[in-house]
């Protein structure tokens, strides 16, 4: 499977006070990706832009991120919704056995008889990580990414393997 150069780490939400903060959510709450100086791609709905952090600090359950050259809360504004996208290569090198959500989109997942469909999302819910798949029959359904349901993640080869289908939701 090919992977993407870059990966979205985040939303940008509001605008906060007057120097052109915003707020942001990150997929992975525990991320330290983000600090002074870090390079993002911001991709809205006018494109993509490279922007260098001035800073950034944890608030609440996400964070506030300062960028150079975004100096007011007009300028600010214009990044609610866009999507923060690092380059892979900024991230530190993954473990054994570790792979990044998003790289199991477009793997195939296997049941117990074979293939029972493509992984087309990956959702975060705030007690479980789910499979959004697109079954051979044509179906939408969601698998929990956990045991007792998922037997093993081989993101490489784009290929997760079910213990069985009872986590299932269609």
């Amino acid at each position: 499977m090919a992977r993407a150069s870059r990966l979205e780490i985040g939303k940008i939400g509001a605008p906060h006070g007057l120097r052109g903060d915003v707020h942001a959510t990150l997929h992975f709450e525990g991320s330290d990706a983000l600090a002074a100086g870090v390079r993002v791609h911001v991709v809205g709905a006018s494109g993509a832009r490279e922007l260098v952090l001035r800073s950034a600090q944890g608030h609440g359950r996400g964070m506030l991120l300062g960028f150079e050259g975004i100096d007011d809360r007009d300028a600010a504004v214009t990044l609610r919704g866009a999507r923060l996208e690092l380059e892979r290569s900024a991230l530190p090198p993954l473990g054994e056995g570790e792979y990044y959500l998003v790289d199991l989109v477009g793997a195939t997942a296997f049941g117990p008889d074979g293939p029972v469909g493509e992984v087309t999302g990956v959702s975060t819910h705030p007690s479980v990580t789910t499979l959004e798949l697109r079954l051979t029959d044509g179906r939408i359904a969601e698998q929990p990414l956990a045991a007792p349901w998922v037997k093993h993640v081989d993101a490489e080869a784009g290929r997760v393997e079910l213990e069985n289908l009872d986590g299932l939701v269609i």
